[in-house]
């Protein structure tokens, strides 16, 4: 048994058509495939994230299927690249659709998932979404068919907000990406429990795509703040970081999780020590005791995936999502005994499962169903990831 992997772009999407116009088979039939679909953002602004998603999707079905699959039924997936377009992203859902899939994952921004969210809602398709803000599942009574895997933004606030505290820096300047992500980051930052206990002397959005950081930086300056937050994820997080380093900033600054990629550190350099980033623990896993729960999975993980995947270069938090959203789904698959939508939906809707981003308690009332334990505040040191003291 095998998984199929198909990445297209806006421009194959004509030929993917012609060549995959026929239905697929019952998945109820012995040892029919269970067919995946991803939607993922494996170029354009998002590629940072998609790609590493895309390659762990892949690398979690090659491991179900050498395994024997699920309940004897092997997983296919077809991965479509939206090139970080929700208009692209909408396109392929449609083609996804018509294959009939028990399942769709994507994307990899919040914007193409919102975008995507109608179609697979009304299709009565479970997703599963790689995108950040909370708004891709909440309220939750008017998504009932979507769940998402990376930590809402409220817990990364909060996480940011304790270690802040500690370090008595509560007047902050803030630059956020121009998009859902930065700007339901900057309102989940204020409306954070402790959220009222900060306050945001300036905040300037920056394109997903910015070349300069000046102005925004200029204006965080003349706020005096006791230190910056950087909501956002390549490339305009390392635009921020070399601004901030040939304009003389002192103030610590400090990344949302959608920075937490060892690129990041690569492209960056020396210019990113003494940066602080909030991770899963992904990324300081070799420095996790051997009692810590997911220290197991997630050298795994990280083992298999640089070996199969060395131009992706390090791991990341966003490879993590897409790994286990397949075990999710196969998970819920041998509950469920049966890939019928509705029940495969409420199979997903009360999982508890500990995978490589943390332990997921899936429930009516949280679809997302990760705890702020999940999450460490690091700072880069040497070119590495440290646990901040």
């Amino acid at each position: 048994m095998h998984s199929t992997i198909v990445r297209l772009g806006a421009l194959a999407l004509a030929a993917f058509l012609v060549v995959s116009a026929t239905p697929p088979r019952s998945a109820s039939a012995a040892n029919e495939p269970y067919l995946i679909g991803a939607v993922l953002s494996e170029s354009g602004p998002g590629s940072s994230l998609g790609r590493p998603e895309a390659d762990s999707v892949q690398m979690a079905v090659d491991e179900i299927n050498k395994a024997g699959g699920v309940s004897g039924h092997p997983l296919q997936v077809q991965i479509i690249d939206d090139e970080s377009q929700a208009t692209t992203a909408v396109n392929a859902v449609r083609q996804l659709i018509d294959k009939h899939p028990i399942v769709i994952i994507g994307s990899s921004l919040t914007q193409t998932s919102l975008a995507m969210i109608p179609l697979t809602q009304a299709a009565s398709i479970p997703l599963i979404s790689l995108a950040s803000s909370a708004q891709v599942i909440e309220p939750v009574a008017d998504h009932k068919w979507v769940f998402k895997m990376p930590i809402t933004d409220t817990h990364v606030a909060t996480a940011m907000q304790a270690y802040m505290k500690k370090q008595k820096q509560t007047k902050l300047a803030f630059i956020y990406r121009d998009d859902d992500y930065g700007k339901t980051g900057l309102q989940h930052f204020k409306d954070a429990p402790d959220g009222k206990s900060f306050e945001v002397a300036s905040a300037d959005a920056i394109a997903s795509t910015a070349s300069d950081a000046t102005t925004q930086l200029t204006h965080a300056k003349a706020a005096a703040p006791q230190a910056i937050v950087a909501w956002t994820t390549l490339p305009s997080a390392g635009v921020i970081i070399k601004g901030y380093r040939e304009l003389g900033l002192t103030p610590p600054i400090y990344y949302s999780d959608g920075s937490a990629t060892g690129i990041f550190l690569t492209q960056a350099g020396p210019a990113l020590n003494g940066a602080f980033i909030v991770s899963t623990k992904i990324n300081v896993a070799d420095l996790l005791p051997n009692s810590d729960p997911q220290k197991k999975i997630l050298t795994h993980y990280i083992g298999d995936f640089l070996k199969a995947y060395p131009k992706d270069g390090a791991v990341s938090i966003f490879g993590g999502f897409g790994y286990d959203s397949v075990y999710i789904i196969k998970d819920a698959l041998e509950r469920a005994k049966s890939s019928d939508a509705a029940k495969l939906r409420d199979a997903i809707e009360h999982t508890t499962y500990s995978g490589v981003t943390g332990t997921f308690r899936i429930s009516p009332t949280d679809h997302n169903g990760l705890s702020g334990d999940s999450l460490v505040v690091t700072k880069v040191d040497n070119g590495k990831f440290t646990v901040a003291k």
